[in-house]
């Protein structure tokens, strides 16, 4: 499956992602907000395999559609019938490239898989991250303390949603903002 943009497409996991998302995944930037990452490549591909058969999620790699270059992960975990939560969102790309990503999944949550509401769960920590949300329509949830365990440390989270409502607003505004871009 391939959902594309103006500057990105998103495309399911397979097999063949493992070693560009560990290699993602263990870069001392990007673990330093997330939970441990995998010990091994051997680790990367059975998390992969038993991902790709769970049906309460659905994991992406993002690629630049310029060079068909891979820049990215985004995920939706913990589907049920009317929500899932939006995470393992790394990327390397560019602030709008990293913004389309999440329009697309967004875009694919709630037109495809009928979603009433998407959800993400953020390190605290994590400044650039809580920005965006606090810079986009999403609706703030809140804080959840202590929800992650990072390094043996107790993190915050914070929790903003999506409906399809101000969804619709969000992705408005992103089109508005790419129209006179190129990359």
């Amino acid at each position: 499956m391939k959902i594309s943009g103006k500057f990105v497409y998103i495309k399911k996991i397979s097999l063949k992602d493992a070693l560009f998302i560990y290699k993602l995944r263990i870069d001392k930037l990007n673990s330093f907000f997330l939970h441990n990452p995998p010990k091994s490549i051997n680790a990367q591909k059975n998390w992969i395999r038993n991902n790709i058969k769970n049906k309460k999620a659905s994991d992406f790699v993002i690629i630049e559609k310029k060079y068909n270059k891979k820049i990215g992960t985004i995920a939706l975990n913990n589907i049920d019938k009317n929500s899932a939560e939006w995470g393992r969102w790394i990327s390397t790309g560019n602030s709008v490239q990293n913004i389309e990503s999440v329009v697309l999944l967004l875009k694919y949550g709630f037109k495809k898989l009928q979603l009433k509401k998407i959800y993400s769960l953020t390190n605290a920590n994590n400044k650039k991250v809580v920005n965006f949300h606090k810079n986009s329509n999403a609706n703030y949830n809140g804080i959840i303390k202590s929800f992650f365990n990072i390094k043996n440390k107790k993190i915050d989270a914070v929790k903003y949603s999506f409906n399809k409502e101000n969804f619709k607003k969000f992705e408005k505004k992103f089109i508005f903002m790419t129209q006179l871009v190129r990359l």
